[in-house]
């Protein structure tokens, strides 16, 4: 990689998605979830976001996922990785 790198941070917060979509009745209906949001920044300037749903009871293969993305991000800010999280 040539030049200077800049400086790279991960910021991790709690986030409520919400979707609208058609009811059965066809009337709109709004769904919300809970989820973990990753944004990558790079000398101030958002580069990415990576969301990662949480539901009330995770499993273990929730777990095991929410682990892996947060070690790509701490690889990523780092300079171990160049893809962004």
């Amino acid at each position: 990689m040539g030049g200077s790198r800049g400086v790279r941070q991960v910021r991790v917060t709690m986030q409520l998605r919400r979707v609208d979509v058609d009811g059965p009745d066809g009337e709109p209906v709004s769904l919300s979830y809970p989820g973990m949001l990753l944004t990558g920044y790079e000398d101030g300037r958002k580069v990415c976001e990576h969301w990662i749903p949480l539901g009330a009871e995770p499993s273990v293969a929730d777990d095991e996922r929410l682990i892996d993305v947060l070690h790509a991000a701490m690889e990523w800010q780092n300079y171990a990785a160049e893809d962004c999280p």
